[in-house]
């Protein structure tokens, strides 16, 4: 305020003054060839909740505030379409609504990435360079528009600086759902904000030169993606979706990076294939090039290994995450590995199930595993088939079996097997089709042997 009052020193005319302090609150001003930023309605620091400060890392979720009006970057209406608009709302820095919170990944050369842990979808500009551009969502692609620099300042503060138009991220104004665009440095603290980390986990500062991955490049190939395309719209008809029985790969609200692992989203009124009624994102193996099939009764045994994470169950409480499928409907899921807990859960223990031909129809019913399963915790399984026998195996952190958790008799004549893993949603009932309760699957390091 005291440099504002200086440049009025001296223009001799009283009305003047005050028609300037009458109209400083909306406008934007320059005094000696400098931008003065426009102000509005002064908020102090006692009067925002600004929380414990962290340094941005990557790998790490985070709340990202504003210094100047202490609200937090969220996307308008907690859309998760492309092009869905930044904005800022809420003081809490301690929240668990997910369109308010981002994920840091490291592309190159510094620069990094913001993923919404909602939509999947990247914090970006557009092939735009000038002031006042406005900032959205879109599904990562690579463009360096979607890329940003953490510039520190000190004092937990940063600025952020978009890697395609040199430009910086600038939250306006004060009110909740004020708009986000970028502007070049003036030193504003509408420039400036803080980071709060929501999960946890290192505080190792990011690397200088990057690394990073989507769920694509942490999958590898060899796989087919059974998902869904259109825009996501819970409550909607089938969602606002249409199945895809190879759908993207791209950073997706089904298919997305998140702290290192690619994770399979699903609700359960999205649609899915004839024949079933649950819905799946999942990953179908691909087998010399193609949806091929190997034989499950030679005594070359045929194993998937991968780590995983159960974070979400569906309103059921039961998705399977794992599978041998078989061509032949007499088998048709030869074995689903799932779990069963409560609707909604997201910590605490669930059971490991067998279900499929393996135990439903030679045993009479599905199986509990004697295994301390818990949620939101990484196991590292192996499933393997030879000679018409199935097994899972508990595996240590070296890829060595430590435990069969289940084996098989001699189930006959499957010869046209593939691998599938994700998030596959057991149970959904036509009353949950409006449900925002997803189920969520965590998956990396899957390998197939022999790769085909």
């Amino acid at each position: 305020m005291k440099k504002i009052i200086s440049c009025i020193k001296g223009t001799g005319g009283a009305l003047f003054a005050k028609l300037f302090l009458a109209t400083i609150l909306v406008a934007t001003y320059s005094c000696s060839n400098e931008t003065i930023e426009e102000e509005g309605l002064i908020e102090t620091d006692n009067e925002i909740s600004y929380g414990a400060k962290d340094s941005p890392v990557v790998g790490g979720v985070f709340v990202i505030q504003s210094l100047r009006s202490g609200r937090t970057l969220s996307v308008k209406d907690a859309s998760n379409s492309n092009r869905a608009n930044l904005e800022t709302r809420a003081k809490n820095t301690n929240t668990k609504s997910t369109h308010r919170q981002w994920e840091i990944i490291a592309t190159s050369n510094g620069y990094v990435r913001f993923k919404g842990v909602d939509s999947g979808k990247s914090i970006q500009t557009g092939n735009v360079t000038s002031n006042g551009s406005n900032v959205n969502i879109f599904a990562y692609d690579k463009k360096d528009w979607q890329e940003w620099k953490i510039n520190s300042l000190g004092n937990n503060l940063y600025s952020i600086e978009n890697r395609h138009s040199g430009k910086m991220l600038r939250a306006l104004n004060n009110g909740n759902g004020s708009n986000v665009n970028v502007w070049a440095w003036k030193n504003w603290n509408t420039q400036k904000f803080y980071f709060h980390r929501v999960d946890g986990g290192s505080t190792t500062p990011p690397p200088s030169g990057g690394g990073g991955g989507t769920a694509n490049s942490i999958i590898g190939g060899g796989w087919k993606l059974n998902g869904y395309s259109g825009n996501l719209n819970v409550g909607s008809s089938n969602n606002g979706l249409s199945y895809a029985d190879d759908a993207s790969k791209g950073e997706s609200h089904f298919f997305f990076e998140k702290n290192g692992y690619a994770a399979f989203r699903t609700y359960p009124g999205n649609p899915t294939s004839g024949g079933s009624s649950n819905p799946r994102s999942e990953l179908r193996e691909l087998i010399n090039g193609g949806s091929n099939y190997w034989n499950g009764n030679t005594n070359t045994e045929h194993s998937m290994k991968w780590r995983f994470r159960i974070e979400d169950l569906p309103p059921s409480g039961k998705l399977a995450f794992g599978q041998i499928h078989e061509r032949d409907d007499k088998f048709d899921d030869v074995i689903r590995v799932q779990v069963q807990g409560n609707s909604g859960q997201n910590s605490g223990n669930v059971d490991l199930r067998i279900l499929g031909y393996v135990t439903e129809e030679i045993e009479g019913s599905g199986k509990t595993i004697d295994f301390d399963m818990k949620m939101d915790t990484e196991y590292y399984f192996e499933l393997a088939m030879k000679n018409g026998v199935v097994s899972l195996y508990n595996l240590n952190n070296s890829g060595n079996r430590t435990r069969t958790l289940f084996r098989s008799v001699d189930i006959g004549n499957a010869d046209e097997n593939y691998f599938k893993a994700g998030c596959y949603l057991q149970s959904t009932s036509s009353s949950d089709k409006n449900s925002n309760v997803y189920g969520q699957v965590l998956i990396k390091n899957l390998r197939v042997s022999p790769d085909n």
